[in-house]
């Protein structure tokens, strides 16, 4: 069997530094709020606000962090994976930083609430702010043969990935763009039906011992209540959409705890019954996400799924592992 090792980070130009120091370009949004100045910022590889024009650029990486808050540390593992597979000049790197407070006037979410693309407390949508960086920024005439756009998110940051894979209509709207997700071992996933596999049982069941265990975010009952993002969600079209996206999991064999022990989580590692952290993990429902699309939806979903092999809760060891940049070598042409 063979087993992962990490790369040792190469030595990146000095633009971004191994000891944690500031980045120093970066992009401040806000939604249209005369009731708020504040804004989110979007740190970038590269300045986007002057009017060069960057015909070499044909992927973007944007990685978002988790509870950690550390989007600085990832950003460097991205930056140092994405130059150590020979992308780096062809490749723009982006961090956001959603605020948990509201210091240095950012826009800031109470409850991580930003993780499942929810308003700020001054009523701005993660998901929202995100596609403004994007629509401004990014799809633009200043990167003209930009083709690849892959989101990144590894707990937290893999909720507010994997939501926004099923979630979103920009895709519909960019259709000259490739977009691809990788979402790495969150504590709890979107499912698009209501069925759920019971170990007890040994096949997929309609749980009854759970009230609002297919409740958005957990699941896409009264998702049409759901207007912080969009007004038009309904349950058939996030469904269709869903499963033709390029989604991969990608989990840790060793991430064995769990954040979330509620009924709605549990079920989605075996049952409400099953409350042990190491037999109802994070990496125990990455493998049952991957089975659901594999054993519902076999001849029409575009989901995958690898394991990192002896890596815990630590995005920088899926980041900078072997298998994660032999992903990267191939979606980022």
């Amino acid at each position: 069997m063979l087993i992962s090792c990490q790369y040792k980070p190469e030595t990146p130009p000095d633009y971004v530094v191994s000891d944690g120091t500031e980045l120093n370009t970066f992009i401040k949004v806000n939604l249209d709020n005369a009731n708020s100045s504040r804004t989110t910022t979007f740190f970038t590889s590269i300045d986007l606000e002057d009017d060069t024009t960057l015909p070499q650029i044909t992927s973007m990486t944007l990685v978002v962090h988790g509870l950690s808050y550390d989007y600085q540390g990832d950003f460097q593992s991205i930056y140092n994976s994405v130059y150590d597979v020979g992308g780096i000049s062809s490749t723009l790197i982006v961090a956001p930083f959603f605020s948990n407070n509201g210091a240095d006037n950012a826009i800031f979410w109470n409850g991580a609430i930003w993780r499942i693309g929810a308003n700020s407390e001054d009523g701005q949508s993660s998901f929202l702010l995100l596609e403004k960086f994007l629509t401004n920024y990014v799809f633009t005439e200043k990167l003209p043969n930009l083709k690849n756009i892959i989101f990144i998110g590894h707990s937290a940051g893999g909720q507010f990935t994997q939501r926004y894979a099923a979630l979103n209509n920009l895709e519909q709207q960019y259709e000259n763009y490739t977009f691809k997700y990788i979402v790495s071992d969150p504590s709890s996933y979107l499912y698009i039906n209501h069925k759920r596999f019971s170990d007890n049982a040994n096949q997929y069941v309609i749980p009854t011992d759970c009230e609002g265990y297919n409740d958005y975010y957990y699941g896409l009952t009264a998702i049409s209540s759901f207007t912080d993002y969009r007004d038009d969600l309904d349950s058939s079209t996030i469904v269709s959409q869903n499963i033709n996206r390029l989604v991969t999991y990608a989990t840790g064999t060793e991430d064995l705890d769990n954040s979330d022990n509620s009924c709605q989580a549990n079920w989605e590692g075996g049952g409400s019954d099953i409350t042990s952290t190491s037999q109802n993990s994070r990496h125990k429902r990455a493998l049952y996400m991957q089975m659901f699309y594999d054993s519902l939806y076999t001849d029409e979903h575009r989901h995958q799924l690898f394991q990192v092999q002896g890596i815990d809760h630590n995005g920088a060891g899926i980041y900078r592992s072997i298998e994660f940049m032999n992903w990267l070598k191939v979606n980022l042409n």
